[in-house]
């Protein structure tokens, strides 16, 4: 797989995840479901994808600039 095409699905997630985050937070707000079991489980859910997704795309990002620096030299 190409680093990019990983970069691009990483922040596809991220921003898919702010956005579910977003809606989530809403609904808490002016819905009734504030301190349901499904809503903690649903913000656990997009932490995990977002924090994981980020981690690869950091990862990718340090690996992507080591490699970069071997094919120059």
């Amino acid at each position: 797989m190409n680093l990019q095409d990983l970069n691009k699905i990483c922040f596809t997630v991220c921003i898919v995840s702010i956005v579910l985050g977003m809606a989530l937070a809403l609904a808490m707000i002016w819905g009734e479901a504030q301190n349901s079991e499904f809503i903690w489980k649903s913000w656990l859910t997009i932490g995990v994808f977002f924090f994981s997704s980020a981690a690869t795309l950091s990862v990718s990002k340090t690996l992507g600039g080591r490699t970069k620096d071997r094919e120059e030299s």
